[in-house]
């Protein structure tokens, strides 16, 4: 006697086996309709069935074309003859410029027209009539009927490509399924037929054990058998790893500060001391906001010692950008590049106190997209307002902070900002590529940056990127993986936290 044998039917597999007894093969609907279950239920079913080898199944592929709209280039042909017709009168008969033009490029390129000059003008002539009639003929017999892929005419296919690539014709690819039973199912069934199973104890059970003393028979449970897989709700990776760096930052006594992605180029460059013809104010590295400026921005308090910096250096010991600063420059609005537009401010709103605070949110860059580069991403900024801070400072938090993340490998490169100095580099060790990862920028604000806002105390200041992060704890080869709707990897993909000490 077989594992199976001694396993008693499950009351979903009994039904899909009487569904399908005696019958050649069965598809799938008529499974569900001759069970009376569910889809669901009968896919359960199946799945066990297979594994006992009680029931086969085969699948089928099909794939049907059908025609979203007509094709440019046999309207074209439609309105012209083999005497031709004149281009501008031609090119009147289409709905706009654009789709005249692609129409007139597609027919030239089958060889359908030509264009030729009469009398100063050119003139659209159709030059292979019979062969664009065929092809008209073939696309009438396609609306409203979807056609299986595999019986389109070899002469047609590669223009049925052409069109499926321009979204004119779409190709519609179906699975069915059909069942089977097998000997093994028969018997299974048979014997099945003269068993009685209770299914669970239920108060009319009880009340007869109590009168004759005998134990039912309970169906027993399968625990061989395949259970469907579940998919829970989750977050999304990156907003998990964010929460996980909220709660390092809280736990290291920082408090979060947020603010509006729109900034004025004030806060973004020039509190910075960034000056206004540095190559990273220009559009091809900044998203301006066009029609819209910082009006209330005026030449006054911190705003005139700020421009005092750039002109002269203001009272910073400095000699600044030595140029006239433009304060309609410093009211265009922009996507912020960084969040330090966000932690300048809470700079000068510390009040020369000591403070700790940080920002986890989205920047924006005109980036060439690449594996590592995103034109919209997060930054994990901070600032440390205190007395006597100094480098040694700054390399101590950090080292603490990407230690809490699961990383140990941090080294800092001596660089260049032009708010901090001195200025650091936050360098990662990648043991897998054994090469050393560009991670952030980090420093101490220069006096043109504090002191016009009033800030006499130091200021540590990093920038940090987050998914360059999250994709080497994931072992993931860049960071665009993140925003692809792959729905397989966000529910079969490790846990982050589990991935920590993978670093």
């Amino acid at each position: 006697m077989t594992e199976t044998d001694k396993t008693p039917l499950h009351p979903l597999e009994q039904k899909v086996l009487e569904s399908v007894a005696g019958k050649d093969w069965v598809d799938f609907d008529s499974v569900v309709k001759g069970s009376g279950l569910q889809p669901d239920q009968v896919r359960r079913a199946v799945s066990w069935l297979v594994s006992k080898n009680l029931i086969s199944s085969r699948e089928a592929t099909s794939k049907t074309l059908t025609i979203q709209s007509e094709p440019v280039e046999l309207l074209l042909t439609q309105r012209t003859s083999t005497e031709g017709l004149d281009m501008e009168s031609l090119r009147r008969t289409f709905s706009s410029n654009q789709e005249f033009a692609a129409a007139l490029g597609n027919a030239r390129t089958l060889g359908w027209i030509e264009v030729k000059e009469k009398a100063g003008k050119p003139l659209v002539v159709l030059k292979n009539k019979e062969n664009a009639r065929r092809y008209e003929s073939f696309i009438a017999s396609l609306k409203g009927r979807p056609t299986e892929q595999d019986n389109v005419p070899a002469e047609f296919r590669s223009y049925v490509d052409r069109l499926v690539t321009r979204n004119i014709a779409k190709i519609n690819e179906s699975r069915s399924v059909d069942l089977r039973i097998t000997a093994e199912g028969t018997r299974a069934l048979k014997e099945s037929a003269s068993e009685r199973w209770i299914e669970r104890i239920t108060p009319e059970v009880t009340s007869k054990i109590r009168l004759n003393g005998q134990s039912p028979r309970l169906r027993p449970i399968d625990v061989s058998a395949p259970a469907p897989t579940v998919f829970p709700g989750r977050r999304h990776p990156v907003q998990e790893f964010i929460n996980e760096v909220r709660e390092v930052y809280l736990s290291m006594g920082f408090t979060e500060i947020a603010g509006d992605s729109i900034q004025s180029s004030f806060w973004n460059f020039d509190a910075l001391f960034t000056p206004q013809d540095h190559p990273a104010r220009e559009l091809q590295d900044t998203f301006y906001v066009g029609g819209v400026r910082d009006n209330e921005l005026r030449r006054k308090g911190i705003v005139a010692n700020v421009a005092a910096a750039h002109e002269s250096g203001w009272e910073t010991g400095s000699m600044g950008w030595g140029y006239s600063w433009d304060l309609e420059e410093a009211k265009r609005l922009v996507l912020r590049t960084h969040n330090t537009a966000l932690t300048i401010r809470a700079t000068m709103e510390s009040e020369d106190n000591e403070t700790r605070v940080f920002s986890v949110g989205k920047v924006y860059r005109n980036e060439s997209i690449d594996f590592k580069h995103l034109a919209e991403f997060h930054q994990m900024e901070g600032i440390v307002v205190g007395k006597g801070l100094n480098v040694r400072d700054l390399m101590g938090v950090l080292k603490h902070f990407y230690r809490k993340l699961g990383m140990k490998n941090i080294k800092f490169w001596p660089s260049y900002f032009p708010y901090t100095e001195p200025s650091i580099q936050v360098m990662f060790y990648d043991d897998k590529t054994g090469k050393w990862l560009e991670m952030g920028g980090s420093g101490i604000f220069r006096p043109e940056v504090a002191l016009p806002l009033g800030i006499r105390k130091p200021v540590l200041a990093w920038g940090l990127g987050l998914e360059r992060v999250l994709a080497l704890r994931l072992g993931m080869s860049g960071i665009r993986e993140f925003y692809v709707s792959d729905l397989d990897w966000l529910r079969r993909r490790r846990e982050i936290a589990s991935s920590r000490n993978t670093l």
